[in-house]
């Protein structure tokens, strides 16, 4: 072994060392701080993203219970409808029905009740229904309307829309002439 050939090793292992030095220098300088720059930025998006997400189901659970809410309250509104009347309540409810619709600006031009008896095979546990009909001549517009049918539908008296019949009046084209006609059930 020689001298010159111990201190060629030192400097080759040198070189190297200092290669590598340079090689870790430019990995850290360039390409690990561009990928923890890119990692950094990702980190407000992946916030917002949970956050978005707690919020979402958040309301999701919040429209979920509020859906039981409203099938509550149509459950009740389906019981509370389910009253019939006697046959001599009959001028009460044309007066409850003249009422509501002065309540929305409804023209009422005549109330005609009409009976008609049910089949026999249609008596119900040996009670005797008579079929109620009641015919409106109406003057409204069309969300009065709308609204008028949907309080005789939710009062806590029978009611139900058997036929209805819009057309319009010339002088005022905002009013429609309305032809209702409303079916409940009366005991005797």
């Amino acid at each position: 072994m020689n001298l010159s050939n111990l201190q060629l090793d030192k400097q080759k292992k040198i070189l190297v060392v200092i290669i590598c030095s340079l090689i870790i220098y430019i990995d850290f300088t360039f390409i690990l701080k561009s990928q923890t720059s890119g990692i950094n930025s990702l980190n407000p998006k992946i916030t917002k993203l949970k956050n978005e997400l707690t919020n979402f189901n958040r309301n999701l659970d919040n429209m979920r219970a509020s859906q039981g809410k409203q099938s509550l309250a149509t459950q009740k509104a389906i019981i509370m409808s389910s009253k019939i009347i006697a046959a001599d309540q009959i001028p009460g409810l044309l007066q409850d029905i003249s009422s509501q619709a002065n309540k929305l600006d409804i023209k009422i031009g005549q109330i005609r009740p009409s009976r008609e008896t049910i089949n026999v095979k249609n008596v119900v546990a040996g009670n005797k229904f008579t079929l109620i009909l009641i015919n409106l001549d109406l003057t409204c517009d069309y969300h009065n309307l709308g609204k008028f049918i949907n309080e005789l539908e939710n009062s806590q008296v029978f009611l139900g829309v058997q036929e209805l019949k819009i057309s319009t009046q010339l002088p005022d084209y905002m009013k429609q002439k309305v032809a209702l006609v409303l079916k409940t059930y009366v005991t005797k």
